[in-house]
């Protein structure tokens, strides 16, 4: 696709309200900003492409925990241009048969969707109707939304998260966003298990008393493509944006069952580590909360290295610890 001086313009434009977003403060939901079909096209084909790294990250490490869930009624609500249905099919696979619903305020924005989902996968059946007030979806598919509703919009979404069997919740890894979803995810106890990025279902540590300056945030790895292509070279020096910084938050949950597996892990860190000579700061949570460790370099120099790069696979360990300082550290699956 040849973008132009104006799609760029246009660009920069929209990103101005999704920052903006983050830290308004209104209850009511923020206007609609599409404006026209090539809206969609150059959304998608930036913007959305970024969205579904941090998508796919966490796919994968559902994934990696043997947590990935699935099921024949799939649901991405507020889907934009639907880079979370895509995103899912192609780590979770898609079947013939298989129904996805993807819901937006935008009908424009359902139909593009639609398009770009059957693109790829003619085989599935895909609904943009209105959805049904007792829909019951297996999987329960958000992405960066919550910057963006009202009262009654998160009204109505939570109560079909109540209805659904699994949840994955993707948001922008901003403090104020992420905190606004850990406040979900607390609300949403009595009904779900936290599947990640928690090894733990009792209250978020990060909204603990002492913790407001903290927040729970990941970091994805983006393609090689986004540092070798002319387009992302173009979109990283036109619109200001670090193309090796993809900081994103996310919940996935499971309705509560007295078969649900348990983590073997006990720990995670948040964000990236602090790299210091000879040791690492650690902002590690468990079941008892957040708090800040050190990790020495001594204690294991082969994971030491791979600690400087947080974007990955590194995010569960087994610790052992002396007082805030780390004595032993393996890293676990799930």
């Amino acid at each position: 696709m040849e973008f132009t001086r104006a799609d760029w313009r246009r660009l920069a434009e929209l990103r101005e309200r999704f920052l903006a977003a983050e830290v308004r403060d209104t209850n009511s939901p923020l206007p609609p900003y599409w404006a026209d079909e090539r809206d969609f096209e150059i959304y998608d084909a930036t913007f959305a492409q970024r969205i579904g790294w941090k998508f796919r990250a966490v796919m994968r490490e559902l994934q990696l925990r043997g947590r990935l869930p699935s099921g024949a009624l799939v649901v991405d609500w507020g889907c934009g241009t639907g880079i979370a249905a895509r995103e899912y099919c192609a780590v979770a696979g898609a079947q013939a048969g298989q129904r996805f619903v993807l819901f937006d305020r935008s009908r424009e924005a359902t139909d593009f969707a639609r398009m770009k989902l059957l693109e790829v996968h003619p085989e599935l059946e895909v609904s943009t109707d209105r959805l049904s007030p007792t829909i019951e979806p297996d999987v329960l598919l958000i992405s960066h939304v919550l910057d963006e509703l009202g009262d009654e919009d998160r009204h109505q979404l939570l109560n079909l998260v109540r209805r659904s069997r699994a949840v994955v919740w993707v948001e922008a890894g901003s403090r104020a966003t992420s905190r606004k979803l850990c406040q979900l995810r607390d609300e949403l106890l009595a009904h779900f298990d936290v599947v990640a990025p928690c090894t733990h279902s009792v209250k978020c540590g990060v909204l603990a008393a002492g913790q407001s300056a903290n927040w729970c945030h990941h970091f994805a790895r983006a393609p090689a493509e986004a540092f070798t292509s002319a387009h992302w070279r173009t979109f990283a020096d036109t619109l200001g944006i670090d193309l090796r910084s993809l900081p994103y938050s996310f919940i996935a949950l499971e309705r509560r069952s007295e078969n649900s597996p348990k983590t073997a892990a006990n720990a995670r860190f948040l964000g990236r580590p602090r790299m210091m000579k000879g040791r690492a700061m650690l902002d590690v949570c468990d079941e008892s909360g957040v708090r800040e460790m050190s990790l020495l370099q001594r204690t294991d120099r082969a994971l030491f290295r791979r600690l400087d790069d947080a974007a990955g696979e590194l995010l569960l360990f087994s610790i052992t610890a002396d007082g805030r300082r780390i004595t032993a550290i393996e890293p676990r699956a799930q």
